[in-house]
């Protein structure tokens, strides 16, 4: 009798087996084994369920893409291959400032005009390529082309330019300007990169007239003279340089001159001739004219 009292009194559901078995999980288990079939068939049809949904969603992404996105793909891709780089342009040359110029000099030497002006980028993060032309009136006397560099100003010139008349009314033109935006990868410091390619020292500049340069006894010639020193760790393999003879702030002559294969460290004595027929300068300027945004400059080994 105590013994049923005992069994009456007993919740197997509390019962704790010291192993970590409860009695619910015996019960899930033999439930499981007792109805494998609809366990299996249960798990089959979620998957299934699963995988349709999956199959669903990608069939209908080709199917979108197949009569939709691949059409509008592709016309897009054409759209870039065409218009793209029209519109980079574009936008590459309305948002750098125009080239602003200054009123151009003449200077007659030798029968010949040479014609200089001042052209200036006030662009720090765009270089060009550009056309420029001095103009009389209508009529074109000279032309030329060059580059000029991020936040430059520079001369432009035409030497020895053959004309029947003395222009007087000349103007510069700069044209056909292409607009190229600076690489910030491969230039993340434009400034730094052009003062250490640009380190040219010119030393010894002087300045003979004719009756103490002791050329000729029969033509009347004055002699320019100076030596220029390849400061930087850069063989070039040519460096041409713009000569202009200042009087009182203004110029009164200029010239030019290549340097052929100068090296990083090389040292060359310049020495040129001049027609007696300009005032004596009271400064002589010796400008590199050198785009260092070709690599093709530089002597490689």
């Amino acid at each position: 009798m105590a013994q049923n009292n005992l069994n009456k009194n007993l919740d197997l559901n509390r019962y704790q087996d010291s192993g970590g078995i409860t009695t619910k999980r015996l019960n899930l288990g033999l439930w499981i084994v007792s109805h494998r079939r609809q366990f299996i068939l249960g798990v089959i049809g979620v998957l299934i369920g699963v995988s349709a949904i999956f199959y669903g969603y990608a069939i209908y992404n080709y199917v979108d893409y197949l009569f939709f996105g691949g059409k509008a793909e592709r016309l897009a891709v054409e759209q870039m291959a065409t218009v793209s780089p029209i519109d980079e342009q574009q936008r590459i040359k309305n948002a750098a400032q125009v080239l602003v110029g200054s009123v151009p000099q003449v200077f007659l030497n030798n029968d010949k005009y040479d014609f200089l002006a001042k052209v200036k980028n006030s662009n720090t993060n765009f270089f060009a390529n550009f056309n420029y032309c001095f103009l009389d009136g209508a009529t074109e006397l000279a032309c030329g082309s060059t580059f000029i560099l991020p936040d430059e100003t520079k001369y432009v010139t035409v030497f020895a330019t053959a004309l029947k008349y003395q222009p007087l009314n000349v103007e510069l033109v700069v044209k056909d300007i292409n607009w190229q935006r600076l690489d910030f990868h491969k230039y993340p410091d434009w400034k730094n990169f052009a003062i250490s390619h640009l380190n040219f020292v010119i030393e010894n500049a002087a300045f003979k007239t004719s009756d103490i340069s002791g050329l000729s006894e029969k033509i009347s010639l004055d002699i320019l003279e100076f030596d220029i020193n390849n400061k930087t760790a850069y063989n070039y393999w040519e460096v041409p340089v713009n000569i202009i003879l200042l009087s009182g702030g203004s110029p009164v002559a200029i010239n030019h001159y290549v340097l052929p294969e100068f090296k990083s460290g090389d040292k060359k004595s310049v020495r040129i001739s001049w027609p007696d027929s300009i005032p004596k300068p009271d400064q002589i300027s010796v400008i590199p004219n050198l785009n260092i945004a070709d690599e093709s400059i530089l002597m490689k080994y």
